[in-house]
């Protein structure tokens, strides 16, 4: 998805070639569009991709930062789920998959001292949102009003949350467990993972079945926890 964009059409690999007459346009070249292109193709369709700028892989990209070469868009993936990794498989990726460090993943929160405002995501809940807001770990992050104000999900009922259509990650972080959750934990792992900012993001796409969890278990931090 690095290489240089452009135009054009190509049959895939495994592909019947049946309705190899139709064609199809799709326009942009991110992750996307690639992957409508390459199930069109599959499908037998004759597929062209449109890309505007001058490589593939929309907000999948790298930047150089310090000297270092560094992920500026999505760097990882959810292990919940095999599509990715078989897909990497399909397409002879596999060995370029890298396993995490067992640190885990640490945000950089705002402060004057970076080694203290550096702090781990919680190791248990989705999305940055946390299934226990007093662990120890989320408490360091969002602080002790940010945990009194995250813990009255717990006693808060659902709601129309749970089931009204068109909520955002963001209303709904911020509405059950408050700013400092939305902003020091939930909005940098959006950033990182769908490089969009938690009120731009539907939750039924980026976490299905959390807001049908929630209204089952209470609390939106039992929905993460689960």
């Amino acid at each position: 998805m690095s290489g240089p964009a452009r135009s054009g059409t190509a049959p895939a690999p495994g592909s019947s070639g049946r309705g190899g007459h139709v064609p199809v346009v799709v326009v942009g070249g991110g992750v996307a569009g690639l992957v409508a292109a390459r199930t069109l193709a599959r499908r037998g369709l004759q597929v062209t991709v449109l890309e505007e700028s001058a490589r593939f892989g929309g907000s999948v990209d790298s930047r150089e930062l310090g000297g270092f070469r560094l992920d500026s868009g999505a760097e990882s993936f959810s292990t919940r789920s095999a599509t990715v990794p078989g897909l990497a498989a399909e397409l002879g990726l596999e060995a370029e998959l890298v396993v995490p460090e067992a640190a885990g993943a640490w945000v950089q929160l705002p402060g004057k001292d970076l080694q203290r405002s550096a702090q781990p995501l919680p190791s248990s809940g989705v999305l940055g949102i946390p299934a226990d807001p007093t662990d120890a770990g989320t408490a360091a992050a969002i602080g002790r009003a940010g945990v009194l104000r995250a813990s009255l999900d717990r006693m808060l009922p659902p709601g129309s949350l749970a089931t009204r259509p068109g909520v955002s990650l963001g209303e709904l972080v911020r509405t059950r467990m408050g700013e400092e959750v939305l902003d020091r934990l939930v909005a940098p792992v959006a950033g990182g993972v769908f490089s969009a900012d938690p009120d731009t993001l539907d939750v039924d796409a980026v976490a299905p079945g959390l807001r049908a969890a929630m209204g089952r278990l209470g609390s939106l931090g039992a929905a993460a926890g689960s």
